[in-house]
């Protein structure tokens, strides 16, 4: 009789404002690694925007698919429902292996959230000998690059964090586990499109923990991303393509080569990229196009030069305003990013960011309200190490006093629900802001919510319009008043949305 293969559930944690068009590379990668040597691998991603999961649904599933070892990934926004999930699982008799950013950079903390032991790092060179020494199949030391308690209740850690040397050597995401209803339409491109291209950063921003995964880039070869592109492509039928590292430019030579291989293979794709102000030309932006590509994202951050040093970011403002500009020449449309909200700051640096925002707004396509478009302090950020014992910062994530989850019409007017829509970044005000700051910073995110409408058709975003300008005039008025008034509205975006198939109404 043949051997019952091991069952593993890997879980992305429930968010109230996180809605994904396709699964995490994380989960689908560490579901590869398990795939191979035979494991029974099953995948749950909760924020699937087409089947949304409660922490009590989770739990039913677990109860019914008993799974021997659950992986959890942990990142900071998500942390509080995690480990809500992980004591309910818990009390279950699950056994709960715990990775990702937040697990990494505290190793220790989810050992007392009911977790047997952590990963620190990139779990694809350890999950499996992780998976092993939780069943009991070989010694907890022996496993390098984890944190466990051991008999007698002392947590031990296990050597540094590994890292892949070889990302070429990995295996392609496991996307023949998604399930492509998860995600709404079938004819969704994000479901099986993004790629990565490179791990490791070694830059210094302030505000950032991307030093996690190695302070040196580590690339794979454009044939390697060649060959997956073909793959997906052929096999899924998907045409178009999103690179989720943060740099895919730092090394030139590497993306001409993909780009000149996507055009000598005729692969008929569009594509997109995030990557740095100072690591594109005008000559790599047109060979871009031509390859395909169709959206650059930028990271301008501020339009405050103070601020840009002090985050150690390598770009001017100048800078960054060519790099937009050249973008649209090109023929690619340049989304941008933007954070607000830097302790620092007084009124008159965020308006040099607001001025900036709307100099490049006739060449950007798309501003990106992200959650963390305020500041937010994540552990491990040198932000974080600087500003927490003056502002009472000290791991913010595990209370209620910083929360940030997304706007509800019940507590929050119509108009800052639509502007502030990802998450209420200002009700957690971790640095104390003036009215002065937040009306500001408002007064951006409302810019940038107006230019995100020229996309939509006429009727549309006049419409939007006006029901933000109402919304705003009648709070002034009667924030009860405005609450009730809009309830209707809520609603019914709310059932048009489900009509749509989760189709963005926002």
């Amino acid at each position: 009789m043949s051997k019952t293969p091991i069952r593993v559930l890997l879980i992305y944690p429930p968010s109230s404002f996180q809605n994904h068009s396709g699964c995490p590379m994380g989960i689908l990668m560490l579901a590869a690694v398990l795939d191979k040597p035979g494991y029974d691998v099953r995948i749950l991603d909760a924020n699937a925007a087409g089947n949304k999961r409660t922490s009590e649904q989770i739990i039913r599933f677990v109860q019914e698919i008993k799974p021997d070892v659950i992986g959890m990934t942990l990142v900071t926004p998500l942390i509080r429902e995690a480990y809500k999930l992980a004591q309910g699982l818990k009390e279950q008799g699950a056994i709960l292996l715990a990775g990702g950013p937040h697990a990494t950079l505290v190793p220790e903390e989810p050992l007392s959230k009911g977790f047997d032991a952590v990963v620190k790092g990139e779990g694809e060179p350890i999950i499996e000998d992780a998976v092993k020494a939780l069943l009991g199949e070989m010694p907890k030391e022996n496993v390098n690059g984890w944190v466990y308690k051991d008999t007698g209740g002392q947590i031990r850690h296990t050597g540094s964090k590994i890292m892949v040397r070889n990302i070429d050597d990995l295996p392609y995401p496991a996307r023949h586990m998604v399930n492509p209803l998860d995600y709404g339409p079938s004819s969704n491109p994000a479901l099986y499109g993004d790629l990565f291209s490179s791990r490791g950063c070694p830059a210094r921003c302030a505000f950032c923990s991307g030093h996690l995964f190695g302070k040196k880039f580590r690339f794979r070869s454009a044939q390697s991303i060649l060959d997956e592109i073909t793959y997906v492509h052929n096999k899924y039928g998907t045409d178009s393509f999103h690179f989720v590292d943060d740099a895919i430019s730092v090394n030139k030579t590497r993306i001409e080569e993909m780009c000149e291989g996507i055009i000598r293979n005729e692969l008929n794709i569009t594509w997109s990229m995030m990557t740095r102000v100072d690591k594109i030309d005008r000559e790599l932006l047109g060979l871009c196009c031509r390859a395909g590509c169709v959206q650059v994202d930028y990271g301008v951050e501020s339009g405050h030069p103070e601020t840009l040093r002090r985050i150690h970011k390598p770009h001017t403002v100048e800078m960054a305003k060519n790099a937009v500009v050249m973008t649209t020449e090109a023929g690619i449309k340049p989304y941008v990013f933007f954070i607000l909200g830097f302790p620092w700051e007084d009124v008159d640096a965020v308006e040099a960011t607001h001025n900036l925002i709307i100099e490049l707004s006739p060449y950007v396509d798309h501003f990106h309200p992200a959650v963390a478009s305020i500041l937010i302090p994540f552990p491990g950020t040198e932000i974080y190490d600087k500003y927490k014992d003056e502002y009472g910062l000290e791991n913010w994530w595990l209370s209620d006093d910083h929360n940030y989850d997304a706007p509800r019409n019940s507590t929050h007017s119509y108009h800052k629900s639509k502007v502030f829509r990802l998450g209420a970044v200002l009700d957690a005000d971790f640095f104390n802001y003036s009215v002065q700051i937040k009306e500001k910073i408002y007064e951006v995110f409302r810019f940038m919510y107006m230019h995100n409408l020229q996309r939509r058709k006429p009727v549309s975003r006049f419409v939007r319009k006006q029901l933000i300008n109402f919304s705003e005039k009648l709070f002034a008025f009667s924030p009860t008043l405005e609450r009730i008034l809009f309830s209707p509205v809520v609603q019914l975006e709310q059932f048009a949305k489900q009509k749509l198939g989760n189709k963005r109404v926002n």
